[in-house]
């Protein structure tokens, strides 16, 4: 049996945000629905320990979050969430209550600088998360030249005071990817990258990547791609509320895609507009 080190379910492709680094959509706007989440969970939970319930859209929007994470508790899934945050302390009593959420990712480039409070309320949130053991990555994925914008070095003065650190973090985040600054609290970085679309430039016919070897992802309509950039199912596989998700991921299909990363060469036309793997790995 294939197994994955992560899985992510997109519970909702909907956003309470419109960041410039985020691809825009043509697809239908949908939330998962609590059915459609636990036929999900039923046809995935052999396959992986851990999902992540993002792709695209803000997870934390989904009207029914606490029906959500109680199934994924039920069925002894331990659940990453990647969030803009805004929601964060809003949804906080839903997140404590369920034992499955394992980590909280927050992009924190989102952030425009103009909603000091929401700051504040974050940090407050993410201090009872910690208490509780949830691991949480800040991220500033935008970096352009390993420089900093000036909302950057605003958020970055604020998790300094909040933190009672040193005035160096400036410097730090420019020289390292990953910083733990508290208990179960880090600072991840990442230069900004580019969105694979087939409207990009051939980047190149030959290389490899660990989608479908260790990630697949499921987006809120069913479709199943090969990993969390296709946002647009350009490379479906199948979809998981017409198919079985082990007739899927054993069809010839995937299997051909797998032995051309293994062999160094790209079988999708989108895999060739895509150069996230050789960017960071």
């Amino acid at each position: 049996m294939k197994r994955f080190k992560r899985i992510y379910v997109e519970i909702t492709n909907i956003c309470n945000m419109n960041c410039d680094f985020c691809s825009k959509t043509n697809r239908i706007k949908k939330e998962m629905s609590v059915p459609e989440f636990s036929h999900v969970l039923d046809e995935i939970k052999e396959y992986t320990d851990y999902i992540y319930i993002h792709v695209k859209g803000e997870p934390l929007l989904h009207s029914n979050l606490d029906r959500i994470l109680d199934l994924c508790t039920k069925n002894n899934i331990k659940v990453n969430i990647t969030t803009n945050g805004t929601m964060l302390y809003k949804k906080l009593d839903i997140i404590l209550k369920n034992n499955c959420v394992r980590q909280i990712n927050i992009s924190l480039h989102s952030f425009d600088g103009k909603e000091d409070n929401y700051i504040d309320n974050l940090m407050e949130a993410v201090s009872k998360l910690t208490k509780k053991g949830v691991y949480i990555v800040y991220r500033f994925w935008t970096l352009k030249d390993n420089k900093l914008s000036l909302s950057n070095k605003k958020l970055l003065d604020k998790i300094e005071n909040h933190y009672k650190l040193d005035n160096k973090m400036h410097k730090i985040i420019l020289e390292k990817e990953n910083i733990r600054i508290d208990n179960n609290t880090y600072i991840n970085k990442g230069k900004e990258f580019c969105w694979p679309t087939l409207n990009n430039g051939i980047y190149s016919e030959k290389g490899t990547c660990i989608g479908l070897k260790n990630q697949i992802a499921i987006l809120s309509d069913g479709t199943i791609v090969p990993c969390c950039l296709d946002a647009e199912g350009i490379i479906s596989l199948g979809n998981i509320f017409q198919d079985s998700f082990k007739n899927i991921v054993n069809s010839k299909e995937v299997d051909s895609i797998i032995n051309g990363f293994n062999n160094n060469k790209k079988i999708k036309e989108l895999c060739k507009h895509c150069n996230f793997y050789e960017t960071f790995k």
